[in-house]
Order: C-alpha cells, then sequence, then structure tokens
C-alpha cells in the first residue's frame, strides 16, 4: 500500500501568518498529530523574511519597505534575507528518522534537492546544484538571491530557489522559495548595499538570480505546485491527501 502524506496549499497569506503555519505543522508532525507534510503558500501583501540572526536594519531600508507596502518578518530558520512577491514557496516537515533522509544537515539538503530537481525538469528546465563556493567569494549583506550558494538549484548559473533548513523535536522542516518572477526593481529599492560598493544592485541581481517567467518558462502558478507535489511524492515513493480532516485515516 503506498503510504499518504498529507498536503496542504493555502491561499496568498501575510508573511507571519505564513512562518506560524510552518511552525504549527513541525509541531503537529512532532506529536504525531498529523502525517509528514508538504505546504505550498504564497504572500499577500509581499514580505521579506529575515533570517533568525539577521538585524533587519543592517539590511533592509525600513522606509523604503513600509513605502512599497512590504512586511518584515523573522523565519524560524537561518540564511539571508529573501524578498516574498511572485514566487511559489514550499515546506517540507517529515521526522528526521525516516528511512531515507540522511543524517547530516547538508546531505539531507543535497537528498531533498532531488524532490525540486524533479518538479523543475517536469517543467522543461535543466536545474543544476551549484558548487560549493570559494573562500573568496564576496557575500553581500542582503538579499539570499545575490550571492551564489553552495548546494542550491540555478539555471544557466542563476539561483532559481532559495532554502532553508530546521531542526527541532525529532523533525526536519525544509522550506524555500522558488522564483516566478526577480522583480529587481523592488530588490533594488529595500535592500541596502554595503558601504562604498558602487555596483548597481538591480544588475548585479538579475546576472546571478532568475525567476522561472525570466528564463522563459510559461507555467502557471498550479502547474508548478503539482509539480512539486509529483517531484516529492516520487522521491519518498508516497502520494500526497489534501489536507485531511481530523480523523481521517492516513497510512505513514
Amino acid at each position: 500500500m503506498t503510504k499518504k502524506w498529507r498536503l496542504i496549499k493555502d491561499p496568498p497569506l501575510p508573511g507571519g501568518t505564513n512562518m506560524k503555519r510552518d511552525l504549527e505543522i513541525m509541531e503537529q508532525v512532532a506529536v504525531r498529530d498529523s502525517p509528514p507534510t508538504l505546504r505550498l503558500y504564497r504572500w499577500d501583501p509581499p514580505a521579506v523574511s529575515l533570517g533568525y540572526s539577521q538585524r533587519a536594519e543592517k539590511v533592509l531600508d525600513l522606509a523604503a519597505c513600509r513605502r512599497h507596502g512590504v512586511d518584515v518578518i523573522r523565519r524560524p530558520t537561518g540564511g539571508r534575507a529573501l524578498l516574498h512577491h511572485r514566487e511559489i514557496t514550499y515546506s517540507l516537515v517529515v521526522p528526521e528518522n525516516h528511512s531515507l533522509i540522511p543524517a547530516g544537515v547538508v546531505d539531507a539538503y543535497c537528498f531533498l534537492s532531488r524532490g525540486l530537481v524533479s518538479a523543475l525538469e517536469t517543467l522543461g528546465l535543466n536545474p543544476q546544484v551549484a558548487p560549493e563556493r570559494p573562500g573568496d567569494c564576496q557575500v553581500l549583506p542582503g538579499s539570499c538571491f545575490d550571492t551564489p550558494s553552495a548546494y542550491e538549484l540555478q539555471v544557466d548559473q542563476k539561483k532559481i530557489v532559495g532554502s532553508a533548513q530546521l531542526r527541532r523535536r525529532g523533525v526536519l522542516l525544509q522550506h524555500g522559495s522558488i522564483l516566478l518572477e526577480l522583480c529587481p526593481e523592488l530588490n533594488r529599492e529595500i535592500f541596502c548595499l554595503p558601504q562604498g560598493d558602487g555596483n548597481h544592485p538591480g544588475y548585479s541581481l538579475q546576472e546571478r538570480a532568475a525567476g522561472l517567467w525570466d528564463l522563459g518558462v510559461t507555467t502557471g502558478e498550479e502547474d508548478l505546485m503539482l509539480a512539486l507535489q509529483e517531484g516529492f511524492a516520487s522521491l519518498f515513493q508516497v502520494s500526497f491527501v489534501k489536507e485531511a480532516k481530523r480523523g481521517e485515516s492516513l497510512t505513514w
């Protein structure tokens, strides 16, 4: 019998609600009130999520965020700030001791990336895993997408997915942004550049990152969500059932 895991497809929600939802699902899986869960979601209004150790005033022009109606929230995961606007976000919550998931953080990250690769290949792309970043590579202090990251997915050497991982109470959460459109102008307005950096951040960002639509992929949001569902279902050899009601039996 094929195991059945839970699928949640949320309407666009405010950033704080989205992060709260991810943590609630972690708790549900931790206490075995829910099977492993794939959640697919969007953001309204646009929001910047800060890594848990970042200081907003160091990386953002907060006045510009207010002017453009961009919320500023904090993720439970690490990493660098990320503008959530024209994208689909996934979160996968599964017990750490699942037989297919490697013990190491990087190894687990690479394993889960196989589900993302499968999804993107379904859409006609040829994603590649970025190599480990050289020690002398410049890391800008702002957006997650403006610096090459080891083991992230790229197309034509441009980053298209940014993910982060959290482990708590025996449960692994990995969530990530899959860009539909980059929005370089908005990124340029709200993110700070290092002092004395004369580069135009919009140009820099477009050289390093892209959304699916920027790459000429005509997929819609629903097509991308279906591809993600199928990619992770194939990876774990499970089927996803849309958010089961309490008391409904799922095998997992």
